[in-house]
């Protein structure tokens, strides 16, 4: 949380369509179903980051000593992020699945190239930070934005192996 706390919440990640905002729903036990205070929504602007625990439960009870694995979101805005892309240029998405199981490219909102600023995920930033490299704008003309991505980060490693 932004105030240094942590809560371990069991929810999945919600939208309020009023708000234009992601919202978690934290229950709290050890209070009344009768307590109105029992269920708060957290929003992302209220914390720096979400993690998920990837570690199946069935997992974790069968190894006492198996560490959790966790996958991280960081609060930006109206939702929290999840790396979903790493490479010169970084994706981000709103889905907190990191094998891209259920990976849908329109669930993109973010990219970042290199350790720079994150910007949303649009043609024009896009065409910014691929530059000259042709296979990477044949993909934009084509509006296939995460081919250009994966392109440009496939080239990329071939210069830098040079």
């Amino acid at each position: 949380m932004r105030n240094g706390s942590k809560k371990e919440v069991k929810s999945r990640i919600y939208v309020d369509a009023y708000a234009h905002k992601s919202y978690l729903l934290f229950v709290d036990q050890s209070l009344s179903k009768a307590d109105t205070n029992r269920e708060q929504v957290i929003y992302p602007e209220q914390t720096i980051e979400i993690a998920r625990n990837l570690t199946s439960p069935s997992a974790e009870k069968n190894a006492n000593t198996l560490l959790p694995h966790y996958y991280a979101g960081i609060a930006k805005d109206s939702c929290w992020m999840f790396k979903f892309i790493s490479g010169p240029i970084n994706a981000y998405s709103l889905l907190s699945d990191p094998e891209g199981k259920m990976f849908n490219p329109k669930s993109i909102v973010a990219i970042q190239l290199n350790n720079g600023p994150i910007v949303q995920y649009n043609e024009e930033n896009l065409r910014v930070m691929v530059g000259d490299d042709l296979d990477a704008i044949e993909s934009i003309q084509w509006k296939n934005y995460l081919q250009a991505i994966k392109r440009y980060n496939r080239n990329s490693g071939k210069i830098n192996k040079k």
